[in-house]
């Protein structure tokens, strides 16, 4: 009888077994994790930035220059997507960048009757914006999108030069914040439910603006104007929350 019973138990567990296996191969797939672009998220970014610059000298002489350099820093914002493809959000970033040029020039001293040649030095440190984003969604975890808005940069000015005083070597500088406008596109990539992707064009535009003046010790030297702007491409991710 024990055996009998044995018997019917091994027979009921491979039945049950049985029973648990098909029961999980025809059962549905789990459904794929939705994601929205709504909410706030923060995040990281670096790439390559180059210069596009032009000194105006007081008699209209001009030097172009440029620089390459990198950046790299942090960003913030808040999206909110609509009308099922549609998303609006604005950002904040802040960067440091390490752009910095030097070429020769010269230094005008009127009252002396003097021209003495100088090194010209230019460099954007910190590099920041404020900006509104539209995009479009495609495939529901990919974003195009363009942006614009404010820009900041922080220039530090070098021209060190043999001042009048023969022999006494002099380094004006200045550093000042310039306010501008910049312009972008990207595309973003949502690669799991609270992370994301991107990679960005930004132009930034700080005009034509001076007279800037620089001191020392020694000597002043005013820079009569100078045009900056910066071009950056960046890869990125996000935190959403």
């Amino acid at each position: 009888m024990m055996k009998a019973f044995s018997g019917a138990a091994l027979a009921a567990l491979v039945v049950t077994t049985a029973s648990a296996a098909d029961l999980a191969l025809k059962a549905s797939p789990a459904a794929p994790i939705k994601f929205s672009w709504t909410g706030c998220y923060l995040g990281g970014h670096l790439g390559a930035v180059v210069t596009e610059d032009r000194t105006i000298s007081s008699l209209g002489a001009t030097v172009d220059f440029s620089s390459t350099g990198f950046v790299g820093g942090g960003q913030i914002g808040c999206n909110y997507q609509f009308a099922s493809n549609w998303v609006v959000g604005a950002e904040g970033r802040a960067a440091w960048s390490s752009l910095a040029n030097n070429h020769a020039a010269s230094v005008r001293f009127p009252a002396l009757g003097l021209v003495v040649p100088s090194q010209f030095g230019l460099r954007n440190d910190l590099l920041a914006t404020a900006t509104a984003r539209l995009g479009y969604v495609y495939g529901e975890r990919w974003l195009v999108y363009v942006r614009g808005g404010a820009a900041w940069t922080r220039e530090t000015i070098d021209d060190a030069f043999i001042g009048p005083v023969v022999g006494v070597l002099t380094d004006p500088s200045a550093t000042v914040t310039r306010t501008g406008w910049t312009a972008g596109a990207g595309v973003e990539w949502a690669f799991a439910r609270h992370w994301s992707a991107n990679v960005e064009y930004n132009y930034h535009d700080f005009g034509t603006k001076g007279p800037i003046l620089l001191t020392s010790p020694v000597n002043s030297v005013s820079v009569n104007q100078l045009k900056d702007t910066i071009h950056a491409a960046t890869a990125g991710v996000n935190y959403h929350f």
